[in-house]
């Protein structure tokens, strides 16, 4: 029998005793910036703040548009207690005085990249001092970006009808007066002293020249928010709207009529009929509206002012051809 003993592995070399003693010591994982954790919370935060500001700005020029609209026709709009969702949802009757301004700024920053794709020169004019542009210059090339909304505050100040929808509005357009008034002084100081193009202002994220162009954005859609409710309320009641619907009431028993029998009908809400007397082109000032309520009503008669357009088909994509069996 033999047995196989396994020899121990040669014992590596002692080091000499004066050698320096070397330790590894493990690297701890790479840490997080907090610089970069600063970044990503700023981001968040601006995020969340740009998200409130959105549905508050659209919150708001719909509550006007509602305000506006209904008080044409002589009817308080917190009478109707309209939901959240139908007044934000009013906002749409602005959307192209919104996008009127940012298209214009996107037409002003395409037609830089193009000049400045052909004149390299020009590349600075937005990220320093100018200094082949003269005050002139800037004064002009500043006062066109911002004079789409020095305009339509000079405007809306003119507009006393449009002031007196509600004292709302006519906050809203002294505050609109005010702003306009700050950004033609910021631009001066801005062309005249400092000789710089609001554009690098808003590219370097300097709060003042974003604070009052958005102020007097948001302002100036508001405002014409207002004078576009005023269009709508006065097509429903002279039955120029495809929407005006006329309506005649069979009283109940014991209930008497309404003071007239030519009624556009406005909103059903909260058990009650909302109608407007039918008005002559132009209409009248002071229209008088109704508030009718259900329970006195046997029966109401509805039909529509203007004839129904006809029914087009557009374009139909016929994905599955059916055929008659024989």
């Amino acid at each position: 029998m033999v047995s196989v003993v396994s020899s121990p592995e040669p014992a590596a070399a002692d080091a000499p005793a004066d050698a320096p003693r070397v330790e590894v010591v493990e690297a701890p994982p790479a840490a997080v910036p907090v610089r970069a954790i600063a970044e990503a919370g700023r981001r968040a935060v601006e995020s969340f703040v740009i998200a409130a500001l959105t549905s508050t700005g659209v919150y708001l020029v719909g509550s006007v548009y509602t305000d506006a609209y209904y008080g044409r026709m002589s009817i308080d709009a917190a009478a109707l207690d309209l939901p959240v969702p139908f007044v934000a949802l009013q906002a749409v009757h602005a959307v192209q005085n919104l996008l009127a301004y940012p298209v214009l700024l996107l037409v002003i920053y395409l037609l830089y990249r193009a000049v400045a794709a052909r004149l390299p020169r020009a590349r600075s004019w937005t990220g320093q001092p100018p200094r082949g542009l003269g005050w002139l210059a800037l004064v002009v090339v500043n006062g066109l970006v911002v004079s789409p909304l020095i305009l339509a505050a000079v405007a809306a100040g003119a507009n006393r009808a449009l002031i007196q929808t509600s004292s709302a509005l006519s906050e809203v357009t002294s505050l609109m007066q005010f702003a306009g008034f700050v950004l033609v002084v910021y631009v001066l100081w801005l062309s005249l002293g400092p000789r710089r193009l609001i554009f690098a202002e808003i590219r370097q994220r300097r709060a003042l020249p974003i604070a009052l162009l958005a102020a007097l954005f948001l302002l100036g859609a508001l405002v014409n928010t207002a004078g576009r409710a005023r269009a709508d309320a006065e097509r429903l009641m002279t039955g120029a709207a495809d929407g005006s619907v006329a309506v005649a009431f069979t009283m109940a028993t014991g209930e008497a009529p309404p003071p007239s029998a030519d009624l556009v009908l406005v909103a059903i809400r909260n058990a009650q009929y909302f109608v407007v007397e039918r008005q002559p082109d132009p209409p009248s000032r002071t229209p008088s509206a109704y508030a009718i309520p259900v329970s006195g009503v046997d029966a109401a008669r509805l039909e529509r002012v203007n004839p129904a357009a006809p029914a087009s088909e557009g374009v139909v994509i016929q994905v599955f051809s059916t055929t008659s069996s024989p």
